[in-house]
């Protein structure tokens, strides 16, 4: 089925425009070595659309063939203490309602390693994970015993391995064929009770903070509740837990192996549509919003947080991003590199100093307060702004 005339979940062919967003970085957490490279990275369009029936959103522009993860691919968190607390409790938690104590797990794109670790902390007797970014590059997360990053895209014959659980932490969004893993998940568990854990940005929480600047070329798909229940049902299993985290912004599903529901849809859909028809003319607003704020910056200004909500955001400026001269991360392995399109450098907090910025845009609500008492430990009294939620 085309992307661009039929839903990915459910098949209908009837979808509706939500909100284009042109010529953005096909890959924002793949960082440049130099301004050129960084100028000239690949971009698309994004064109968001949402099925009726199922209330999916996904871009029908988006292109498989565009997107290759690169080792430099970067796009962890947890150099954040409000992440790694995050990331700590969710461990624990999982280990504990799954009973993995001198278990096996599985996690499906485990970028460095770092949920490996912490599950293998808490008990777990080995946790294997499968993220192809991670070929030729090493990690501080595979030194405890019975810890493993195989750097391939995972495949479902990995599935020969004895396993107890399934994670997989901020990829579905990333598939133009989400059904896929999710059948032959299902069918490596065969009669198992296999309890599985998946983890995506919430769409539901995009749409109601309006954070256009979580529309990223890279995510293919973008999943609320009611389509993810859905996804679920119709895959062969049943959601035990269906819960938002991280300040709302994590969509968070556990569930167990059933037998298939193919044509389940879930009752709350109408409530998604509703809500998807709002977004494009209040994203369109809130971007026009920000540019006459910046257009009016006299002096300097940066951007913390050198991941998908900053770049997205720098980009769509356009013009109007004249008075941004750096982005900022406590993500040292960012530093020194330059984000794609705009081709602003990124800087460890320490050389905001020597910038001097009239104005800090913090990328994350939820990072806020971490951020500003940073910055005013250095003396600094710039002006700060939340760009979304």
């Amino acid at each position: 089925m085309s992307l661009s005339t039929h839903c990915p979940l459910c098949g209908a062919d009837h979808p509706e425009a939500v909100y284009t967003l042109g010529d953005v970085p096909v890959i924002c957490n793949q960082l440049w070595p130099d301004a050129g490279a960084a100028r000239t990275a690949p971009s698309g369009n994004v064109e968001l659309v949402v099925c009726p029936d199922c209330a999916f959103i996904w871009n029908r522009a988006f292109d498989p063939d565009c997107m290759e993860y690169a080792p430099g691919y970067e796009n962890a968190l947890h150099f954040s203490p409000h992440f790694q607390s995050f990331a700590e409790d969710l461990a624990a938690g999982l280990v504990e309602r799954f009973d993995l104590a001198g278990k096996h797990v599985f996690e499906i794109g485990c970028g460095d390693g770092h949920m490996l670790d912490l599950m293998a902390a808490n008990g777990v007797a080995t946790a294997t994970g499968f993220d192809p970014s991670m070929e030729g590059k090493d990690t501080p997360y595979t030194a405890r015993d019975g810890v493993e990053i195989v750097p391939e895209y995972f495949r479902s014959d990995q599935l020969g391995r004895p396993f107890d659980a399934i994670l997989c932490r901020h990829v579905l969004e990333h598939l133009d064929a989400p059904m896929s893993l999710l059948q032959d998940i299902r069918r490596a568990i065969g009669e198992r009770d296999v309890p599985v854990y998946f983890e995506v940005p919430n769409a539901g929480w995009m749409l109601d903070a309006v954070s256009m600047w979580d529309v990223i070329y890279e995510h293919v798909g973008y999943w609320t509740a009611p389509a993810i229940i859905a996804l679920f049902r119709r895959a062969g299993f049943a959601p035990t837990s269906v819960s938002v985290g991280y300040g709302g912004q994590f969509l968070m599903v556990e569930a167990r192996p059933t037998d298939p529901e193919p044509g389940y849809l879930d009752p709350g859909a109408p409530e998604v549509l509703a809500a998807a028809r709002a977004f494009g003319d209040a994203a369109t607003g809130a971007l026009a919003s920000w540019r006459e704020k910046l257009s009016g910056v006299h002096g300097r200004a940066v951007i913390w947080g050198a991941g998908s909500k900053g770049i997205t955001f720098a980009n769509a400026l356009g013009a109007a991003g004249a008075p941004l001269a750096a982005m900022v991360d406590l993500n040292t392995r960012k530093h020194g590199l330059l984000a794609p399109g705009v081709a602003l450098p990124v800087v460890a907090p320490g050389e905001l100093a020597e910038i001097g910025p009239d104005l800090v845009l913090i990328s994350n609500a939820l990072y806020e307060a971490e951020i500003t008492g940073q910055v005013r430990n250095m003396g600094l009294a710039p002006e700060f702004a939340v760009v979304t939620g």
